[in-house]
């Protein structure tokens, strides 16, 4: 399957596309309109008429998909199906022609408080010429690109937070289970109906530039507000200093003997891990375990603790679902690599043994 990007510049050029691309046949596509963006053989990736005047630049499986629906996690049991209405509400990147002529463009995240990489690559791939998607430090943004060679110092940026707002079904079902498991609790923490004003809004204005492309005015009062960092307890980190120091010098000498890239072997270290918080399948962080497991040289989740920690850390350039790619601890080789790991370990310990702050 081929990944397709588009530089859409105007409303107009988004209904052509549409137009011109011919809905898939077969009995499994009848009466549904399916029209790809690029690669038929990735139709979830698709555009949808909304209104004469609405266009949608779909990535399928969200809220307002009713073709490529959510998932069963959060559909089941709810009877729920989605309208034009929520495809305008939920989809990555809407654009909108008013009867004036003014064009706008709506572009949002995913849902949840985790990672969304395919709803981040289809941004990547589909944002309006003029803007573009980035991911920062682990934030996600959109930029006005300014002159004619894109870079960061040069991008206006706006924040764009992920949503929390779901539809009154999701929402309801999502309530209805909240006692149910730990995942479930954290959703209901997390779920909300109202607008959450995590959407950014952009309109369509004469172009300052013949390279950059039409010039995207941001519309003023949308989207969330950058969360400030949270701080790091230092006083509480003191007293486990020396402890963590010893773990981390430990754990990199162990590591060139752990088994990191076996899936096996990882399995029965989470299995390990899981048993020493007490858990089956979903592990929380409990600060009292982890800095019992720092502490204690003969922990007998010592070893998994670090093999969490270890099996995560890629190079900065290297992802983990790349077939090359394999954990950073594999094969240091630098100064710059033990910084780059150590930088990453203080992280996973601020988190996994409560000293984040808020």
């Amino acid at each position: 399957m081929a990944l397709t990007y588009s530089s859409f510049e105007s409303f107009d050029e988004v209904v052509a596309h549409y137009e011109n691309t011919k809905p898939m046949g077969g009995s499994t596509n009848k009466g549904k309109d399916i029209r790809p963006i690029g690669d038929r053989k990735r139709k979830y990736e698709r555009i949808v008429k909304i209104s004469d005047n609405c266009y949608a630049l779909s990535d399928g499986f969200h809220f307002g998909d009713p073709v490529f629906s959510w998932s069963l996690l959060y559909t089941k049991n709810t009877n729920f199906t989605p309208s034009l209405n929520d495809m305008e509400k939920y989809a990555p990147i809407v654009w909108r022609k008013s009867r004036d002529g003014t064009e706008q463009v709506k572009i949002r995240n995913g849902y949840g408080n985790g990672a969304h990489n395919s709803r981040y690559a289809f941004l990547d791939r589909h944002t309006p010429k003029g803007l573009r998607f980035i991911v920062d430090n682990g934030k996600q943004y959109v930029a006005k690109t300014m002159g004619r060679y894109p870079h960061p110092q040069n991008d206006e940026r706006y924040y764009l937070a992920k949503t929390r707002t779901a539809p009154r079904a999701i929402y309801d079902h999502l309530k209805s289970q909240q006692n149910n498991n730990w995942w479930a609790g954290q959703q209901n923490k997390w779920v909300m109906l109202h607008d959450d004003n995590s959407t950014l809004v952009f309109h369509k204005a004469e172009s300052e530039s013949q390279f950059a492309g039409p010039n995207w005015v941001h519309v003023e009062g949308t989207g969330c507000t950058l969360p400030k960092g949270p701080r790091v307890n230092k006083e509480a980190k003191a007293k486990l200093k020396d402890s963590i120091k010893k773990y981390f010098e430990w754990g990199v000498t162990m590591s060139p003997l752990l088994l990191l890239e076996d899936g096996e072997y990882l399995a029965e270290q989470n299995r390990t891990l899981s048993e020493a918080y007490g858990s089956n399948h979903w592990r929380q962080v409990i600060p009292k375990i982890g800095r019992e497991i720092v502490r204690d040289e003969q922990h007998p989740a010592r070893v998994a603790f670090w093999v969490d920690f270890a099996k995560g850390c890629y190079a900065p350039n290297e992802m983990s679902w790349a077939i090359t790619s394999a954990p950073l601890l594999t094969k240091i080789e630098t100064k710059e690599d033990v910084a780059y790991v150590r930088s990453r370990f203080n992280a996973f310990i601020n988190k996994e043994l409560g000293f984040i702050t808020k």
